[in-house]
């Protein structure tokens, strides 16, 4: 799975903008506030359809434009397709081939990418939301069933939350609405559930071995902790049904797969109280590396690798470490503002691009060269 090219009109600060990619390693470089993440960004539209830094599409479109274009050569499973997101002001659409697609359901897959920004190598830290966010974007990836039964899911809660505040507002007791919304949250839940402990137990499998490769001297260890031991319909209904009082004096819903974790364990202790920084950074690393490793797996061939600014967030082992895992094998963008002192096979061959005021300024070792 590659990017060939990429075409960038009236996005972000890119005016209009051509790339040309190496099917391995291209890195941006410059100075802060260039534009080198806004590719990434773009690369992350065209997969997800979505931005990994705001909802509001009016921040993505150059300054006095109506519109931006996003326009991909991309090649998955060695068939060609052109992918396109057009973003205004009244929202977005995607293209694949020139064919409009209305549902994301039907536009996630043709390109796969596992982000990594440095904010994620304090996920151990994080909340249990952006874990379970994490969790929910990248089982969606490989699965349009999923990503359908989360979206629904979390529409229903937030339509019974809602009228668990009214019933509370007008000071009434639980009723037939109430239960007919509890009980399709209860038979979502299920199917989310289950899926969401396979993906964990392979996540767990994989990432075990990598973290042995990064840092041998601790075993890791990756679960999904349910607050249902028994999460079929009937459990969970029964659930909903005990806490109707509670739900309705606090006009929220109390139990639910939106309160579930993911828990990281460094030999059997909770790596969020007992891992030492360095530590936890080398479990997300393990963990995104698993990532890849999955997707591999489940679609017969790696997705791209986008790296913003990690590599000057690691150490140098971590860092030869993580670039020995991808050699070869993965297209992987990174951004930086220098790559000095990087030494690796990696960073001399890969096609660097400098970028100056959302302009290519200059390119080096390309096999392609790159239009402007």
């Amino acid at each position: 799975m590659k990017i060939n090219s990429l075409e960038l009109i009236s996005f972000r600060n890119y005016h209009q903008q051509s790339f040309l990619f190496d099917p391995y390693i291209n890195i941006f470089i410059g100075d802060n506030a260039q534009g080198k993440t806004n590719v990434l960004e773009s690369i992350y539209l065209l997969s997800t359809a979505r931005s990994f830094r705001t909802h509001k599409y009016k921040e993505m479109i150059f300054f006095n434009e109506e519109f931006s274009k996003i326009t991909g050569q991309v090649e998955t499973n060695n068939k060609p397709s052109v992918m396109r997101i057009v973003l205004s002001k009244e929202g977005k659409k995607a293209f694949i081939n020139q064919k409009d697609i209305l549902k994301t359901s039907e536009y996630l897959g043709y390109l796969n990418v596992i982000l990594f920004l440095p904010s994620d190598l304090y996920l151990i830290q994080g909340s249990p939301g952006e874990r379970r966010s994490l969790l929910d974007s990248e089982i969606s990836k490989i699965s349009p069933i999923y990503m359908y039964n989360i979206s629904k899911y979390y529409k229903l809660l937030k339509e019974r939350n809602a009228y668990l505040k009214s019933l509370h507002d007008h000071k009434k007791e639980a009723d037939v609405y109430l239960e007919v919304l509890s009980e399709q949250l209860a038979g979502l839940q299920e199917d989310i559930i289950k899926r969401r402990y396979d993906f964990i137990s392979l996540l767990d499998e994989i990432s075990h071995k990598i973290y042995d490769y990064i840092s041998s001297s601790e075993s890791l260890s990756i679960s999904y902790h349910c607050m249902y031991k028994d999460y079929s319909k009937e459990i969970i209904l029964k659930k909903y049904q005990e806490t109707y009082y509670k739900d309705i004096i606090y006009s929220m819903t109390s139990s639910g797969l939106h309160r579930d974790d993911i828990i990281f364990k460094l030999n059997d202790k909770n790596a969020a109280f007992y891992a030492s920084q360095g530590q936890q950074r080398s479990i997300v690393l393990a963990l995104k590396i698993g990532l890849l490793e999955i997707v591999k797996k489940q679609i017969g061939e790696y997705p791209i690798l986008l790296l913003d600014d990690v590599l000057s967030e690691l150490d140098d082992k971590r860092k030869t470490k993580l670039l020995n895992m991808i050699d070869h094998k993965i297209q992987t963008f990174i951004t930086s503002t220098s790559i000095d002192g990087i030494h690796h096979q990696i960073i001399n061959d890969a096609l660097k691009i400098y970028i100056s005021e959302g302009h290519i300024k200059e390119e080096k070792n390309g096999r392609y060269k790159s239009k402007s």
